[in-house]
């Protein structure tokens, strides 16, 4: 069946798929940068192998984006603990997170080569990684089948499943068996997603399949105490900063009529309005539908002028403040809950901030968590979202004790990252 699936994915829809992806890169900014490093990752790999001493082990960690970096970084910090002498190479799929991500642990960071099977082939023999470890998804079927004719141990961390995902329709479920089979360890989130990870390998010994959490929380509280001031003030004491976290233009068009009533309520309110891609574009667009409601905003790239400023309404031009901004602030919308689904609640819920989002989260068991204990709210459109904000603002004791839920939920799932990598390494 694998053979099948081999011929399938290397005759018809990974050709396609690349050829899909050359067009478009001649629009998309992004996709251009990331097929233009893919280009070159196969000379980085040869010359830094060639450098470097390859009879030490080597660790290849893969992430599609930003965000699967945070959930793996823990892993690879630990493991470098752990194992000093091996080399930590680290993958990307996305310029977000070649450009963004950042550890002393890592020895090399690249694009993945393009999953062609002779390029593939290079690609292995110039690093002969002990283990690949992937974060959460984005599995590439010519990377996992050479690696496991190879012998080289597969393993996935913070692996989340769908009841209704496409990857339990027959002949689609067939296809990720095969995958999935390529692996030696699984480790999901929670044991939910193992029962759906066992559904869909059928019965097999191998991999081994555990419920070990998500190290992201770790991540989070581990950063956290970076950005803690030490007189910082309790959450019902800071400025009455409402934090834009993220938003996509869905968001926008959702949040602000409602952001520009309350400033008409709340005369002592300040909004900090962070988009999930801060470029000339997409400032404008929100300058512009400020404006459009009889507000001026203003943009700011450093930490010091966006606290320091009594502007009511500030536009974040930079990436990665974010962590910090919480902080400063008492509530936090969290952007695309209107579009592809919600981006990371975890930083403002560390913080303590009571977490506002839209309707896609059903993907994220923290969100999920956090409107069980009451830390976060889902809004479905402009009104519910005044409508929330104003009901944290009056009610005192809904504030206080939304804000303890936001920061419990992480606080109670801390703790997976010794969990995986005693895994690993056990492996």
């Amino acid at each position: 069946m694998r053979i099948f699936w081999y011929l399938l994915y290397n005759g018809l829809f990974y050709p396609s798929l690349f050829l899909i992806c050359s067009f478009l890169a001649i629009f998309q900014n992004k996709l251009r940068q990331g097929m233009i490093g893919r280009f070159n990752s196969i000379n980085i790999l040869k010359e830094y192998f060639k450098v470097h001493n390859t009879d030490r082990k080597v660790y290849w960690y893969h992430a599609a984006s930003l965000g699967e970096f945070y959930q793996i970084k823990p892993i690879i910090e630990g493991c470098k603990e752990r194992k000093k002498q091996y080399i930590n190479i680290l993958s990307f799929s996305s310029p977000s997170g070649m450009d963004n991500a950042a550890s002393d642990a890592i020895n090399l960071k690249f694009y993945l080569p393009f999953d062609f099977p002779w390029i593939i082939r290079r690609a292995l023999k110039y690093v002969q990684p002990k283990k690949i470890i992937f974060a959460s998804y984005d599995l590439w079927p010519n990377l996992l089948w050479m690696s496991k004719s190879k012998n080289i141990d597969l393993s996935i961390v913070a692996a989340k499943a769908k009841e209704n995902s496409i990857k339990n329709i027959p002949i689609v479920k067939n296809f990720f068996r095969s995958l999935y089979r390529s692996f030696n360890s699984i480790y999901t989130i929670t044991e939910k997603d193992k029962v759906l990870y066992t559904d869909i390998l059928g019965d097999v010994v191998i991999p081994n399949v555990l419920a070990l959490g998500n190290p992201r929380y770790d991540t989070v509280y581990k950063t956290s105490k970076n950005f803690i001031p030490e007189d910082r003030k309790i959450l019902s004491d800071r400025d009455k900063y409402i934090i834009i976290g993220s938003s996509h233009f869905e968001d926008d068009q959702q949040i602000i009529p409602g952001l520009v009533n309350l400033l008409k309520k709340v005369p002592d309110l300040k909004i900090l309005h962070a988009p999930h891609e801060p470029n000339q574009k997409n400032i404008a667009r929100i300058q512009s539908k400020y404006l459009s409601l009889g507000y001026e905003s203003t943009v700011f790239a450093d930490l010091i002028d966006i606290t320091s400023s009594n502007k009511n309404i500030i536009i974040v031009s930079k990436i990665g403040l974010l962590s910090s901004l919480y902080w400063y602030g008492q509530v936090a919308y969290i952007g695309g809950g209107f579009s592809t689904g919600i981006h990371n609640i975890m930083e403002p819920a560390i913080a303590g901030l009571p977490v506002i989002f839209g309707p896609r989260y059903e993907d994220f068991d923290e969100a999920k968590q956090m409107l069980e204990l009451g830390g976060g709210f889902c809004v479905y459109n402009s009104i519910k979202f005044e409508t929330t904000l104003m009901e944290l603002f009056n009610n005192k004791v809904l504030f206080e004790n939304s804000s303890s839920a936001s920061s419990e939920v992480i606080l109670k799932n801390i703790g997976s990252t010794e969990k995986i990598i005693d895994a690993l390494i056990a492996d």
